[in-house]
């Protein structure tokens, strides 16, 4: 029992959580110090693209059949995220200026959104002198929906986080050597990030379809997830775990386990 004991608490289990633009992808990874990846899924749903509920039901079923103990981390796909880059201000360095700034900048862009600005959670990028910075909005019933469903199944929450953030973490290493553009593509959307030796120095959302290589722009310097359809345009970035044939959704999960 003894042994048992120590192998649990040496490698903990955590699962990673992708909210993509119709399906959940999730990957259960265990070990602090090299995670090892020991099931990863991804689960469609039959719910409508902003029907949170109806997915987290289709993740409690896989649970039942793939019970996880320990900690979750919540991946946020764009069909959940709302991002607006704040042009540099030397004032960005406070955070109230920041939401100002963001507010101000909400009102037009999104001034249709069916969710009020109020009901926003504010996620900022670290400021970066002479830079843009970045800001993604979470609304705070998706929050707090992620937060219940935590609770209920007693995971301990690591992060709940824009998949953007999540993936430019994993790829700085490639993005800090130079200036170029990295163009993330979730479902329907890609988005569009020009750097400068690991700083945003600009950003776009446009739409994007599998089925046309096209639609990468010319510029691209980074491409993820890898996708065969995608690999005329720019260096195609993978990460540890994601295999040739596994479905590209599970990258971005796979951002936040290893």
């Amino acid at each position: 029992m003894i042994v048992g004991w120590a192998d649990q608490a040496a490698r903990p289990e955590r699962l990673c959580v992708y909210l993509g633009h119709d399906a959940l992808a999730v990957c259960r990874v265990t070990g602090r110090f090299k995670p090892i990846v020991q099931d990863k899924a991804v689960l469609p749903t039959d719910a409508g693209v902003h029907d949170l509920t109806g997915r987290l039901a289709a993740l409690d079923a896989w649970l039942d059949a793939h019970p996880v103990r320990g900690a979750i981390d919540w991946i946020i796909g764009i069909d959940y995220v709302r991002y607006l880059l704040l042009p540099w201000n030397p004032r960005l360095v406070s955070d109230a200026f920041s939401r100002s700034l963001t507010a101000a900048l909400f009102a037009q862009h999104f001034a249709a959104d069916a969710i009020p600005f109020a009901d926003y959670q504010l996620r900022f990028a670290p400021v970066s002198f002479g830079h843009p910075r970045l800001a993604a909005l979470i609304a705070n019933d998706v929050i707090g929906e992620l937060a219940a469903f935590s609770k209920r199944r007693k995971y301990r929450i690591r992060q709940i986080a824009p998949a953007l953030s999540v993936a430019w973490n994993r790829l700085f290493a490639h993005v800090k050597l130079g200036t170029g553009v990295l163009a993330l593509i979730e479902g329907p959307r890609l988005l569009r990030i020009a750097s400068d030796h690991g700083h945003i120095t600009a950003f776009s959302i446009q739409p994007y379809s599998y089925s046309r290589s096209s639609a990468i722009p010319d510029d691209a310097t980074w491409v993820f997830p890898a996708h065969h359809l995608a690999a005329s345009a720019g260096h195609m970035l993978a990460v540890d775990g994601h295999e040739p044939d596994d479905d590209v959704r599970l990258a971005y999960a796979l951002c936040g386990a290893v």
